[in-house]
C-alpha cells in the first residue's frame, strides 16, 4: 500500500471512530462496534490490522499497554461490553455446582492432547471434541472460502449473541455436530478452551449459560481484537500459561473481567518420557553450534539472532548456526530476502537452513546453544525442550513482554540478555566450560516437567467446579 493510500485509510478510521464516539451509541453492537474495535488495531504504518502485535505501538507506553487501546475501555462500547459482562456474571450465579464431566473442546490440540492424555491415565472423567469438524461441514454447506474472514466477521456477529441475546446455545449449530458431541455435552458441566480467539466464542456460542468455561490464553491472543469480542461475564476461569502474559492481558484488557473470575498461571504439560537425558549422546562438536528454531516468522526475531551469531562468529570463524522450520523463502518478505543475501556472502555451510525436520531429538543433540530471540513468548517450547538435551539457552528480554518481565520469569534460572553483545558474550563464555554449563542447565529443566503440572489443572478445575 503506497503512502498515500495509508494516509488516506488512516484518516478515514479516525473520522469513524470519531464519529462513533460523538454519536449516541446503539445498542445494537452492530457496525459501530465494529468500527471501534478495528481501529484499534488498525496499524498507520503497515495498512494491515496487525498494529497490536507492531513493538512500535508500544514505545514510550511503559507498561500502560491499556493505552494502545486508544480509550477503547472509557468509550461508550467499551463501558457497556464491561457493564454486560458483570450483569451476565450475576445472572450465572444462580447456577448450581456441579459433577459432570469434563470437554475438552479447541481446533488445534498441540498444547491440549498432553493434559488430556494426563487426565486420561488419572481416570479422570473427560472427553474431547475436534470443533474443525464442526468447521468442516459448516463450511461447506455455506460454502466459505476464506476461513480467517468468515472467524473474523463471526465475532463480530457474536458481539450480538454473547452480550445481548439470553444465553442459550445455538440449536441450529446441533446438525453439523456428531452424536458423540451430543452425548459429552450433555454428560459434562466443564468446558475447556484452547485459545481466546474464535474457539472461545465457538464455545460461548454453543454452549448454555449452567456450563462452566475454562479457557487457555496464550500471547498471541491477547495482543488481538479478540478479547473485545468475548462476553467474559460467561467464563469463569482463566488460565494463563505465563506470568507476564497474565500481567499483560490484565493491562491490556482487565476492564473486561468481572472481579469473580478464576485465575491462575500453569506451564504446560510436557512429556518428560520422550526425553531421556541419561541415553543422549550428543556431538561432541556440538558447543560451537547455535540453534533455533521456527525462526523465519517476523516474530522470532531472526534478525537479532542473525547478528548474535555473526558477533560470535567475527571472534571464532569456528560457530556455525543451524536452524529449522519453514525456511526464509517460503516466508516472503523484505527483510527476510535481505537475511539471505547476507548468509549467501558467508561461506557455504556456516548458516544452515534445515526446513521441516519430524525428528528433533537429533536436532537438540546436535546444537550446543538454542536461541530466544523473539519479540514476545508465552513459554518458548524449544528452549525448554533444547534445555532437557543440554542445550544452552540464550534468551532475549521479549521486546513486548519486557515491561512485565516476561521472559526472566519464564526463565528465572537464565541470564536474560537485553542486546547483541551481551548475547554473543554469553556464548563465547561459555565455550571453554561448556559441558558444566550444558549439565546445569540440563538438570534445571526438570522443572518444566514436573509431574505436579497436570495435577495443577485438575485442582484450578475443581475449584472452578465449586464456586
Amino acid at each position: 500500500m503506497t503512502d498515500v493510500k495509508r494516509s488516506v485509510k488512516s484518516f478515514i478510521v479516525s473520522i469513524l471512530r470519531h464519529a462513533v464516539r460523538m454519536s449516541p451509541f446503539f445498542v445494537n453492537l452492530g457496525y459501530a462496534a465494529k468500527i471501534e474495535i478495528l481501529s484499534v488495531i488498525y496499524n498507520e504504518k503497515t495498512g494491515d490490522n496487525d498494529r497490536l502485535h507492531d513493538l512500535s505501538t508500544y514505545q514510550g507506553l511503559g507498561n500502560n499497554y491499556n493505552q494502545a487501546l486508544n480509550g477503547l475501555g472509557d468509550s461508550k462500547l467499551g463501558i457497556h461490553l464491561k457493564k454486560q459482562a458483570c450483569k451476565t456474571a450475576t445472572r450465572r450465579n444462580k447456577y448450581p455446582s456441579s459433577n459432570g464431566s469434563i470437554l475438552f473442546a479447541t481446533r488445534s490440540w498441540h498444547f491440549i492432547n498432553p493434559l488430556y492424555d494426563s487426565f486420561k491415565e488419572k481416570k479422570v472423567d473427560c472427553y474431547k471434541y475436534d470443533i474443525n469438524d464442526f468447521d468442516s461441514l459448516f463450511f461447506r454447506d455455506n460454502e466459505i472460502k476464506n476461513k480467517s474472514k468468515y472467524h473474523r466477521e463471526k465475532a463480530f456477529k457474536n458481539l450480538g449473541i454473547a452480550f445481548i441475546k439470553k444465553q442459550d446455545y445455538n440449536k441450529e449449530n446441533r446438525k453439523y455436530m456428531s452424536d458423540s458431541f451430543d452425548n459429552y455435552y450433555r454428560k459434562s458441566d466443564v468446558i475447556f478452551v484452547d485459545w481466546l480467539n474464535h474457539n472461545t466464542n465457538w464455545v460461548i456460542e454453543n454452549s448454555s449459560a449452567d456450563k462452566k468455561i475454562i479457557v487457555r490464553v496464550h500471547s498471541y491472543e491477547v495482543l488481538s481484537f479478540f478479547p473485545a469480542t468475548i462476553n467474559f461475564g460467561r467464563i469463569d476461569g482463566l488460565i494463563f500459561i505465563s506470568h507476564g502474559i497474565r500481567d499483560m492481558f490484565f493491562e491490556m484488557w482487565g476492564w473486561l473481567v468481572p472481579e469473580n473470575i478464576h485465575v491462575e498461571v500453569i506451564d504446560n504439560i510436557r512429556c518428560q518420557n520422550r526425553i531421556n537425558p541419561s541415553l543422549i549422546e550428543s556431538n561432541v562438536n556440538r558447543k560451537k553450534i547455535i540453534g533455533m528454531m521456527q525462526y523465519a516468522l517476523p516474530v522470532k526475531g531472526f534478525r537479532f539472532a542473525f547478528e548474535v551469531f555473526k558477533r560470535v562468529y567475527e571472534k571464532d570463524n569456528e560457530f556455525k548456526l543451524v536452524v529449522c522450520g519453514q525456511t526464509l523463502n517460503e516466508i516472503k518478505s523484505k527483510e527476510n530476502d535481505s537475511l539471505l543475501e547476507e548468509i549467501r556472502l558467508l561461506p557455504k555451510g556456516t548458516v544452515e537452513e534445515l526446513g521441516y525436520i519430524s525428528e528433533v531429538d537429533s536436532f537438540f543433540r546436535s546444537v550446543g546453544y538454542m536461541l530466544s530471540t523473539s519479540e514476545r513468548e508465552g513459554s518458548h517450547e524449544s528452549i525448554i525442550e533444547g534445555m532437557a538435551y543440554g542445550c544452552v539457552p540464550v534468551v532475549r528480554s521479549w521486546p513486548l513482554l519486557a515491561p512485565f518481565n516476561g521472559a526472566q520469569r519464564a526463565f528465572p534460572m537464565c541470564q536474560v540478555i537485553e542486546n547483541v553483545d551481551e548475547a554473543a558474550k554469553l556464548i563465547l563464555d561459555s565455550v571453554n566450560n561448556y559441558d558444566d554449563i550444558s549439565n546445569k542447565f540440563q538438570q534445571e529443566s526438570m522443572v518444566y516437567f514436573s509431574e505436579d503440572i497436570p495435577n495443577k489443572y485438575l485442582e484450578f478445575i475443581e475449584r472452578v467446579r465449586k464456586e
